[in-house]
């Protein structure tokens, strides 16, 4: 049961917001934000997810939807690689356990198929931390921003957001974006629909409350492909 649940690893690598240029017009530079694509792999059983090999310290399976790539798992060590119908590393990382539950942990990178990195940084227990950077298929960089660890709203939970500098780059490698994120807790109101037991008469509530949001503040510049300032913006002043 424990092998079970260890090969249960999909590992949440599309657990949080990545902010990632998609187009290179400043104006709207930062209406682009993806999640990093999703890891193929959540283990039902041995011949579901068709072992392919294994030896002392690792086994390989079909990556689950997608039969083109192939999963490696190590239990020893805790770490998990996912590889491409080339045989090429495209991403992997460690992770741990938490009762059940298996979290990414330490630095995971993901590739492409030509092996240059396109996205790395650092997990805590399934949570984005530090800083992150993503890359061009040509290998420059593309953006680096930053999350921290924050206490969320009264349940006191610790939650991952971006916060801190952000840069964006053109594939020249000239700067596209610079500015800055914090991490706020902004009040969101949720509908529920709530049915009478006895009548089955339908009623709304609203329910308050608050979560975290990474949020533009101070003085954003962007710049042209040739390098040259073409606007600044200024967005929320943190009172102090």
């Amino acid at each position: 049961m424990k092998r079970q649940l260890l090969l249960f690893v999909l590992l949440f690598f599309s657990c949080r917001t990545i902010a990632q240029i998609a187009a290179p017009s400043v104006t709207s530079v930062l209406s682009y934000f993806v999640l990093p694509p999703e890891i193929h792999f959540d283990f039902s059983s041995e011949e579901d997810n068709r072992l392919i090999r294994e030896n002392d310290t690792l086994k390989y399976y079909v990556a689950s939807g997608d039969s083109t790539n192939v999963v490696s798992i190590n239990e020893e060590a805790s770490y998990y690689k996912l590889f491409n119908r080339a045989h090429k590393l495209i991403a992997d990382g460690p992770f741990v356990t938490d009762g059940d539950k298996y979290l990414q942990d330490g630095k995971w990178t993901e590739r492409y198929d030509n092996g240059k990195i396109k996205l790395t940084g650092s997990y805590l227990k399934g949570q984005q931390i530090g800083t992150w950077q993503s890359f061009y298929p040509n290998g420059k960089m593309q953006t680096v921003y930053n999350f921290g660890i924050f206490m969320e709203g009264s349940t006191g939970d610790l939650r991952s957001c971006m916060s801190g500098s952000y840069q964006a780059y053109y594939q020249s490698g000239k700067a596209m974006v610079e500015g800055f994120f914090a991490a706020l807790l902004l009040p969101v109101d949720d509908t529920i629909k709530i049915t009478d037991p006895v009548t089955d008469a339908l009623s709304y509530k609203v329910s308050k409350h608050s979560v975290l949001s990474p949020t533009r503040v101070g003085n954003w510049e962007f710049y042209s492909e040739t390098g040259e300032l073409v606007k600044e913006e200024e967005f929320l002043e943190l009172h102090k």
